[in-house]
């Protein structure tokens, strides 16, 4: 039997939570007062539960639905967290009982990443192992091209962009965001390359000409991140003579707390300072042309022959 692992960071079910996600984060070691309550003001900003978990139960079975009517069998879909239940290694004893024997990854970013998409497929390698589960695994990756996911995202922008005045839309800047990664730019050569042809090609279908990349969600010094900031991005449109700021969101295409709050509410803030009109595309989560698309695409790569793990 097929299934297929959605692997997200986090989901995070309430606030009381908080301690445990970060504790995890940190690998055992509790966060400080003051971490806890900076993380606990930003979960609380945005005004609702954390997104993440439910949106992506909800992929998970609209999914599920659109394998079985197009496949004519049973290709069970899974979730997974990094750093919060389900974890990866209960969720991988769970699919190896369920009598899985060929596993498909699908990190729920189209950009991979050393830290994030890599490191998710890692883990379900060393949990498979652990298991000793009779359990083929291969990774669907690459997909930040997929022409059908290229075109939802790019759906988003124009709806953005129609969004402006008039007189701000023929002078709008268009930041393309991403999480930043650790590292330099020579250490992250595939997700920089990835990045720089998801917006492109998002821009291209558009008609978005005055774009920019940009990073958000950097850790602190001195560890070296990838720049620029999206907040020296859009000063620097400020100091030219743009009138709007567009955010598209590129490596969380489902929303997120953090997500929301660094590409929302701190770049809204910071655009209205500088006096320009602000708009975010919307986050792609369960909607039918983005459950259509990754559905598409899953059977596309299930059909190859299946590598031993």
């Amino acid at each position: 039997m097929k299934a297929v692992l959605l692997m997200t960071y986090a989901s995070v079910k309430s606030i009381d939570d908080l301690s445990a996600f970060y504790t995890h984060i940190f690998h055992g070691r509790p966060p400080a007062p003051d971490v806890l309550e900076d993380a606990a003001t930003r979960f609380r900003s945005i005004g609702v539960a954390d997104p993440l978990g439910s949106v992506s139960s909800r992929q998970a079975a609209a999914l599920e639905r659109r394998l079985k009517q197009l496949a004519g069998e049973d290709i069970r879909v899974y979730r997974a967290a990094k750093h919060t239940p389900p974890f990866i290694d209960d969720t991988v004893r769970r699919i190896a009982a369920d009598g899985v024997t060929r596993l498909y990854t699908l990190p729920l970013s189209p950009l991979y990443s050393r830290t994030g998409t890599a490191a998710y497929q890692l883990s379900v390698r060393k949990a498979v192992a652990a298991a000793g589960a009779n359990l083929n695994v291969a990774d669907i990756t690459d997909w930040h091209l997929f022409p059908a996911v290229v075109e939802a995202v790019s759906l988003r922008l124009r709806t953005a962009l129609r969004w402006l005045s008039a007189a701000a839309r023929s002078k709008a800047t268009v930041l393309f965001t991403a999480h930043s990664q650790p590292g330099l730019p020579e250490a992250n050569r595939e997700y920089i390359q990835a990045f720089a042809e998801m917006a492109q090609a998002v821009a291209a279908q558009a008609n978005c000409r005055h774009w920019m990349l940009a990073y958000r969600s950097a850790g602190p010094p001195p560890q070296k991140w990838l720049r620029p900031d999206v907040t020296d991005s859009i000063k620097e449109a400020a100091q030219t003579d743009s009138k709007a700021i567009v955010i598209c969101e590129l490596s969380s295409l489902t929303e997120n707390v953090e997500a929301i709050f660094d590409c929302r509410i701190r770049c809204q803030r910071q655009a209205e300072a500088y006096g320009l009109e602000f708009v975010m595309t919307e986050f792609l989560n369960d909607s039918s042309d983005f459950m259509d698309a990754l559905a598409d695409m899953i059977l596309e790569r299930t059909v190859q022959p299946l590598a031993d793990s």
